[in-house]
């Protein structure tokens, strides 16, 4: 497989990096495979699928009233920028089950997990990825708030105030927008 300045970009890589074959460790070769261009063993048939990430990220809640948690992102993507915590589903990981884990390595808190918020699909044109995140309702149930490496600031604040934020994702902003619509009906 040969690499110019036109190369096909799927996730981080120009398609032609995905050089060797995971079942057998032929030399793949580029061809058409269920409408799109992919890399396919020529030796087992085995064909390498770009499938998008799933993530998880909570509108969590405390009890004594109803701030929500903002974390300030430490990382790329949006450096500085806002967000709701969580973050990817790994391998053999149900979906609530990243997102305790992730806040509580992000925040410190033990959850509650509560009713699926809804589905949304983005793509991160800095990392080159898509992707589908879940965004649940949460409420904090125990622990302090302790900032985890990849965030730099964590803050309170009402949904009203969230919305003015700098966020890195519109995903949670649309989030938020559906949440207090909600919430405001409750």
């Amino acid at each position: 497989m040969s690499h110019n300045s036109n190369s096909l970009q799927i996730g981080l890589l120009p398609i032609e990096t995905i050089r060797f074959c995971m079942r057998c460790g032929h030399s793949l070769e580029l061809r058409q495979e269920s409408e799109r261009l992919r890399p396919v063993c020529p030796r087992c048939g085995w064909v390498y699928y770009f499938a998008p990430q799933v993530a998880a990220a909570a509108i969590l809640t405390r009890g004594e009233d109803e701030k929500i948690l903002l974390v300030q992102r430490g990382e790329d993507p949006g450096r500085g920028l806002w967000g709701l915590p969580g973050g990817f589903v790994e391998l053999g990981e149900t979906v609530p089950d990243a997102l305790v884990r992730e806040i509580l390595e992000e925040t410190g808190y033990e959850i509650q997990l509560g009713a699926l918020l809804d589905v949304w699909s983005f793509f991160n044109d800095v990392k080159k990825l898509a992707g589908v995140a879940l965004i649940y309702e949460t409420r904090v149930m125990g622990g302090t708030l302790q900032i985890a490496s990849d965030s730099i600031a964590a803050e309170w604040v009402s949904v009203e105030r969230a919305l003015q934020f700098p966020l890195a994702f519109e995903t949670h902003r649309e989030a938020l927008m559906r949440w207090k619509n909600q919430w405001s009906k409750k």
